[in-house]
């Protein structure tokens, strides 16, 4: 592997063949959306060729990790590591006592994010993330 790691968001139909890759859909008015309210991206390309990224959405104060996708056949193999260590080491040169770090993890990959130091919720510092649903 050639990797290179940049932050950068990657071109729009470079993030929809990403998504793609793994099954995951969406729509090139709604990826740039996602581009414009981004205030970081990460992407890793091999030879290239995008094998991973992750964004990172936020108000100053508040700070959202989205969309940590590492395509099916570079799973495995640290690039969701390379991407999550450069969306910490970003944060920690912006930190202060008012800012916080926040993700939500797909179901089976809690354990990753833990060694990081995030934490499942609730905990003792905050309650459960929740989400909305609209009634039927």
């Amino acid at each position: 592997m050639n990797l290179k790691v940049i932050r950068k968001f990657p071109k729009i139909l470079e993030f929809a063949e990403l998504f793609d890759s793994v099954g995951w859909e969406r729509k090139i008015d709604r990826i740039k959306q996602n581009r414009k309210h981004s205030v970081l991206a990460v992407s890793v390309y091999d030879n290239g060729k995008i094998v991973g990224m992750g964004r990172v959405v936020g108000d100053s104060c508040y700070f959202t990790i989205y969309d940590i996708v590492v395509r099916a056949e570079y799973q495995g193999k640290g690039i969701g590591t390379l991407v999550l260590n450069e969306i910490i080491s970003w944060y920690k040169s912006i930190k202060d006592d008012d800012t916080f770090l926040y993700l939500g993890a797909s179901v089976g990959k809690e354990g990753f994010y833990e060694k990081f130091g995030f934490k499942s919720r609730p905990n003792d510092d905050v309650g459960a993330g929740m989400k909305w649903y609209e009634e039927v």
